[in-house]
């Protein structure tokens, strides 16, 4: 990245308030009636998601990826029509994003900015309403993870585990059960709640519940004679979504690595402790949140200027992933996977036994 570029990025951080408050205040006068339409929070709230723009528009230019931007455009775009927001709402924001950059950062370095501004606006203008669903007919589990689904959003956790027990005492491996109930099921509850039709509250219930099913797993998933390898995996600092990578470290796990889960959230220095003490042949680093790939990028580049870590293999995964092509050639991560079976074979054959 050009000098400029950075420049002009790091000006953005510092004004990104400012500017969000202003474009707000430019909401306001193209429609006064928005405190009546949406109450006494409005303001605040205008703010608060102007923000999050700027905040993925900062990640898109490091990255010159108009297909960050524009899928979290979409994101935003959907989530806004299921709860009643007319989509030209954000378009005009994303126009009001403009005027301010040229208005209030001076000098040179926007350009990029603007152009991903551009793609994102046109994009906006062309989508179309969806309704979109994780549980496919295809998948080999259809039926159960269907009832498993059902069970959850009914808040009857007992029984939803007590399916999970039917299917293992008939046979079903740990890691179908894994990736066509689990992971479909989780892909669906986060797609009803972007479409407005479950709160927060049942995701959480929802997700807090698998973890807890999860766990009643582990004497299978534990009992697996292990080879020597060490795996240590966790969310990247500041991410708080862990369930991927968690059902990454137990396939590792299952395959018969020593696995060391450290969770989300995972500070840096005591990650880089973790590694020392458990002498990993492998960390596995996950983000959801693609405002975070950049703190992915300075932990692989702390460690990749560690002599202790030569040996070290990195593998990055997560949502980002599979929308921004090469992105962990770009962050100096070895290698990725688009699932956990994926990982741990890719992971076979990045490090050799010793």
């Amino acid at each position: 990245m050009k000098p400029k570029e950075l420049n002009f990025i790091k000006e953005l951080e510092s004004k990104k308030i400012k500017l969000a408050a202003v474009i707000t205040e430019l909401h306001f006068i193209h429609n006064s009636d928005l405190e009546d339409r949406y109450g006494e929070t409005v303001r605040q709230n205008y703010v608060e998601d102007t923000v999050s723009h700027f905040n993925y528009l900062i990640e898109a230019v490091k990255l010159n990826s108009t297909e960050l931007f524009n899928d979290y455009l979409e994101w935003a775009w959907h989530m806004l029509e299921a709860r009643n927001t007319p989509g030209e709402e954000l378009i005009s924001g994303i126009g009001f994003m403009q005027s301010a950059i040229f208005d209030h950062i001076e000098g040179p370095g926007s350009e990029r900015a603007h152009t991903i501004l551009d793609c994102g606006i046109d994009h906006l203008k062309k989508l179309q309403p969806r309704t979109k669903t994780y549980l496919l007919k295809s998948n080999p589990l259809y039926e159960e993870a269907a009832e498993y689904l059902r069970l959850l959003l009914d808040a009857k956790r007992s029984d939803a585990a007590e399916l999970i027990d039917e299917l293992v005492e008939r046979g079903e491996s740990v890691q179908n059960i894994y990736e066509y109930i689990f992971q479909s099921t989780q892909y669906e509850i986060g797609a009803l709640w972007h479409s407005n039709k479950i709160t927060v509250a049942n995701e959480h219930y929802c997700t807090a519940a698998t973890q807890l099913i999860m766990s009643r797993l582990y004497p299978i998933i534990f009992s697996n004679r292990k080879h020597g390898l060490k795996l240590v995996a966790c969310s990247v600092s500041s991410e708080l979504h862990e369930m991927g990578i968690r059902m990454v470290s137990d396939f590792f796990e299952m395959d018969g690595w020593h696995t060391y889960y450290m969770g989300s959230n995972m500070p840096d220095a005591d990650l880089l402790q973790s590694i020392r003490d458990h002498e990993a042949d492998l960390l596995a680093i996950s983000v959801t949140l693609p405002i975070h790939i950049g703190k992915v990028k300075t932990l692989i580049d702390d460690i990749r200027g560690r002599d202790e870590f030569k040996n070290l293999k990195i593998m990055a995964g997560g949502y980002p992933f599979g929308i921004i092509p090469d992105l962990q050639q770009h962050i100096g991560a070895d290698a990725t996977a688009a699932s956990a079976g994926e990982a741990v074979k890719t992971a076979n054959g990045l490090v050799s036994l010793k």
